[in-house]
């Protein structure tokens, strides 16, 4: 029932029926079906206890992660209602997925639910309206293609939310191979048509950098720098084809725009050490009337989830944000996974999930979105896969089906020598781990499992990883402070 939870809270999330059908418009079923996962996972089937929150070292950063976000706040209680959520999502997904063969679903269901979310989005396009309202939209922002839905609701973030396909389909269907390999292509010219017909230049760039990091994964250093070369020579020239690229510089308006909110969010994030607080800051452009000899100011967005954080939670919110994705890229980069193997394809995928999300991060808020904590949470049940404690688990759990299934009920008595005969399973298999487990213990550590993970040394968050984590914020709060200052034009 976790994992089922655990699916519906990523189909809720991009898919959103709940804003397209009226039956069910006024109905929080997130929240209903992260209460559900939530018991779920207390009363799973291999038992509960507080040291399985905290396995792996993305757990003790998202847990970090959400405590600063109480101090920071003013108003403790409503900050503690809402990061609950956010921790929630995290912890069902990393418990849910408690298998190599769930995690395979669990990311066919995320990128089948992102290829949805861009048929419904281009349905508008092609004159078959699927979600109500979504033409207008269209109009009012001058023809970019947008989605009638909450999340959704402008070119930019739809854009964003789409175009996490193209880098991660391509690492989970056309790398891998297999015979879903043609129809993932079909898949990824479909977000590809999606994602240009928004017009967005941030996620143009997302994709581009995504698409980048895919290529260079876990490819020998003199290739790496070939494949950078040609991004430099031939992607940067692709990339000023797109539509609207020709209008990246500092005299576009709405690029003026962010760059004084940002200059408001740097103040912020220096004005206290907390920062204004869970969702507080907002920033403001000035608008001259003219006629009226005034001057209005007009609420616009951050448009960037670096800056977000800084300024509503200071700097160490920032670092800690930024820490959530250092340990996510440095759990995919650390793990050996046999090349060609299940692991591997979970392992590309993710990172190209990561990376592309990364560089999204940039120009686009995704503070406090659901994705962050459901990305943080998967990368997280993948690190577990790794544990001594997991490896082997799918087996044991076919031998317990095959021995104590429906089968066995008709081979074995109710009871055999007064005990019941499931105790009398229980007590065999666990002389046979026990046994397994001193075989395991002589045998090579580094010997992969039957689904190709071999092993994923980092156990715990240390010194040097905080000083990592410090000096990516810093890297973070120079280019925050070159692009709002003077505008970078490739």
């Amino acid at each position: 029932m976790d994992f089922i939870c655990a699916c519906l809270l990523v189909f809720f999330w991009y898919v959103r029926p709940q804003d397209i059908f009226a039956v069910i418009g006024g109905v929080s079923v997130v929240k209903y079906a992260m209460y559900v996962g939530i018991v779920a996972t207390v009363r799973r089937a291999g038992g509960f206890s507080r040291a399985i929150l905290w396995a792996v070292p993305m757990d003790w950063l998202i847990s970090a992660y959400c405590l600063w976000i109480i101090y920071a706040t003013a108003d403790h209680v409503a900050a503690i209602k809402e990061v609950f959520t956010y921790f929630s999502f995290h912890m069902v997904t990393a418990l849910a997925l408690n298998s190599w063969a769930k995690i395979e679903k669990y990311l066919n269901l995320w990128l089948g639910c992102l290829a949805v979310l861009a048929l419904l989005a281009v349905s508008t396009h092609w004159d078959f309206e699927l979600v109500a309202g979504s033409a207008e939209l269209i109009r009012d922002f001058h023809d970019r293609l947008t989605l009638n839905t909450w999340v959704f609701r402008n070119p930019n973030a739809l854009g964003h939310g789409v175009v996490t396909l193209i880098p991660a389909g391509i690492a989970w269907w056309v790398m891998a191979g297999g015979k879903n390999k043609m129809l993932g292509i079909a898949l990824i010219a479909l977000a590809v048509h999606c994602v240009l017909l928004t017009e967005s230049k941030g996620a143009f760039l997302a994709g581009a950098g995504g698409l980048t990091m895919l290529f260079l994964f876990k490819r020998p250093v003199w290739l790496q720098l070939v494949l950078l070369a040609l991004v430099y020579a031939v992607g940067l020239a692709a990339l000023k084809s797109l539509p609207r690229m020709d209008t990246l510089s500092k005299n576009d308006e709405g690029i003026q725009g962010r760059m004084i909110v940002w200059q408001q969010g740097k103040f912020s994030m220096e004005s206290t050490v907390t920062g204004a607080g869970l969702k507080m800051f907002q920033g403001y452009v000035p608008v001259r009337n003219g006629k009226l000899h005034r001057t209005f100011y007009i609420q616009i967005a951050t448009h960037g989830s670096y800056v977000r954080n800084g300024a509503d939670l200071g700097y160490m919110g920032l670092l800690l944000f930024a820490g959530v994705f250092y340990g996510g890229v440095r759990v995919l980069l650390v793990a050996q996974s046999v090349p060609g193997s299940e692991a591997m394809r979970v392992q590309r995928t993710l990172y190209a999930l990561i990376a592309t999300t990364v560089f999204s991060c940039w120009v686009v808020d995704r503070a406090y979105h659901m994705d962050f904590f459901l990305l943080s949470g998967v990368i997280s049940a993948f690190h577990r896969r790794f544990l001594p404690g997991n490896k082997g688990r799918e087996e044991d759990a076919a031998e317990t089906e095959a021995l104590a299934g429906p089968e066995s009920k008709l081979l074995l008595p109710a009871t055999v020598g007064g005990a019941p005969a499931a105790e009398k399973v229980s007590e065999a298999l666990a002389a046979t781990r026990s046994q397994d487990t001193e075989n395991e213990e002589l045998a090579d550590k580094d010997t992969p499992d039957q689904f190709g993970a071999i092993k994923l040394n980092w156990s715990r968050v240390g010194l040097i990883d905080i000083m990592i984590m410090y000096l990516i914020m810093e890297v973070l709060i120079y280019f925050w402070e070159l692009f709002s200052t003077d505008f970078v034009v490739f």
